[in-house]
């Protein structure tokens, strides 16, 4: 049988096959020097892809080794995810980093048991890490069990996933392509009297003939019965090593098979992970032309397609129904020119109490704090439930142009404000009071006249006083993380992907 060959010594003649990520070899390395156990432990035929981030990295890591596999991936910046109720299983983790120069996220689906069955269960441990890793070799990008070994477990797997009478009638009752393809892949290279040997040694519950008759049912054109009653075969010869009985694994299969099957395909629900560790608020500010909206929704589609996130604007927050039926009837008076200050927007740095726009100013823009208040609760729940919260602007105490307090200036430059004004600027300051700051920040800046001719269709000076505010301030005491806004699109993105990441 093929031995593991000592992972401290490395073959400086090998060459990464195109494509495969840096991030992938800092982490083929990195386990190499710490002398970690582990290969890609199955899917080998497409291991080529996984490099390259197109598929996930599927490790099995010797469980004396977990503690320093764990802390070569927090050097390298993976983060902890976890996938919704019921699609944890013993054994398994999800790990996420970023791979800097292709903006990919690379997944790394971490076993520490050989977990297998229905995917919605995963019910059998084949309790073989031990020999299975021993077989490796080390001539590819990732170290790889030998391709008897592979054989071997892949035609329990498949019988386990496909050989059941719940998996025939959702239609998946038969290898998919790609698992075709694999099987073919790994028959080419095996030794059919190797595998039979790996077969009596390790996998002894099943036994020769059960699995041979398995892998004929696997490439040849055996009848439905037959393949039912195979798989019936290999769930009892695997009982010992299940963590259910198989009435009660059963039951949970269609169940789960009927309501994940319903979320996905008739709500069109997505399956997305949350982080281990924490959640973030993730807030992109800079002054109107500087590229927030188009970096928000980037952003939020790069962490979408992976994680529970929430896209906001707290800048623009959705109305409530008080601020609707406050608002409205004040929008229309506006319009009417019987409210011409109701929008004004006052800087509080230099108003006193003669540039006070009225009251009805004042009642406009406590609405909009308890708005962006509101859309902060709920912002903060999707964050503190592992989520991220991607929001377009935030109420920063630097920034008085955007965003912040409008009325409670009153207090300190009026003498003697209108009654209902001042308890309207009391609560407007109470309100932004709750708001705490972003747990990641990052401000676009860009040349004041560079963003006016960005916005050309807008009011210049509005525009240029709005970016002078972001352009001019001293960031330093912050925890923003400042971006160029100036440089090309693919540079700002990459910038702040970088940022985020880091800081997640």
């Amino acid at each position: 049988m093929t031995t593991q060959v000592d992972s401290t010594v490395s073959d400086a003649r090998w060459v990464p096959p195109p494509g495969t990520l840096a991030l992938v070899l800092e982490l083929r390395e990195g386990l190499r020097c710490a002398a970690v156990r582990y290969c890609h432990w199955k899917s080998n035929d497409m291991l080529a892809r996984s490099a390259s981030g197109d598929n996930d990295l599927d490790l099995l890591v010797h469980r004396s080794d977990y503690q320093r596999f764990s802390g070569v991936l927090a050097r390298l910046g993976f983060r902890h995810a976890v996938a919704p109720g019921g699609r944890e299983h013993p054994g398994v983790s999800h790990h996420y980093a970023l791979d800097p120069g292709s903006g990919r996220l690379v997944h790394i689906h971490a076993h520490v048991m050989l977990v297998l069955g229905d995917d919605t269960t995963k019910n059998f441990r084949l309790p073989i890490e031990g020999p299975y890793l021993a077989s490796v070799r080390t001539d590819e990008v990732l170290p790889v069990p030998s391709a008897d070994f592979e054989l071997a477990v892949f035609v329990v797997r498949m019988m386990l996933k496909h050989a059941t009478w719940d998996a025939v009638a959702i239609g998946n009752g038969r290898l998919g392509t790609n698992e075709r393809r694999e099987l073919a892949w790994l028959l080419e290279r095996c030794d059919p009297v190797m595998t039979r040997t790996i077969v009596v040694e390790h996998l002894g519950g099943i036994g020769v003939d059960l699995w041979q008759r398995c892998l004929e049912s696997l490439t040849g054109d055996v009848g439905l019965p037959r393949r039912l009653q195979l798989g019936r075969s290999v769930i009892r010869a695997l009982a010992p090593h299940a963590r259910r009985p198989w009435p009660e694994d059963l039951a949970l299969r269609v169940a789960r098979k009927g309501m994940w099957g319903s979320r996905h395909y008739l709500l069109r629900w997505p399956v997305r992970k949350r982080l281990a560790r924490a959640g973030a608020t993730v807030a992109i500010v800079g002054g109107d032309g500087a590229g927030k909206s188009t970096a928000v929704e980037a952003v939020g589609d790069w962490l979408g397609s992976t994680f529970v996130v929430h896209r906001t604007h707290l800048g623009k927050p959705r109305p409530s129904l008080l601020t609707l039926a406050v608002k409205g009837p004040m929008y229309l008076a506006r319009r009417a020119g019987r409210l011409p200050q109701t929008a004004v927007t006052v800087d509080s740095r230099v108003a006193t109490g003669s540039d006070f726009p009225g009251t009805s100013w004042a009642v406009w823009h406590a609405l909009t704090a308890r708005d962006r208040v509101r859309a902060y609760r709920r912002a903060r729940r999707v964050a503190d439930k592992g989520g991220i919260v991607v929001s377009d602007r935030w109420p920063l105490p630097q920034l008085k142009l955007m965003d912040g307090s409008r009325v409670s200036w009153i207090l300190d430059r009026m003498d003697d404000p209108p009654w209902l004004a001042a308890r309207l600027a009391r609560a407007e300051r109470r309100l932004y009071a709750q708001i705490a700051p972003p747990d990641v920040l990052v401000v676009l800046r860009v040349d004041p006249e560079v963003a006016v001719s960005r916005r050309f269709d807008e009011d210049a000076a509005y525009v240029r006083a709005r970016n002078t505010e972001v352009f001019e301030l001293d960031w330093r005491d912050t925890n923003a993380v400042v971006v160029d806004a100036a440089q090309s699109p693919e540079a700002v993105l990459s910038a702040i992907r970088a940022a985020v990441w880091k800081r997640l």
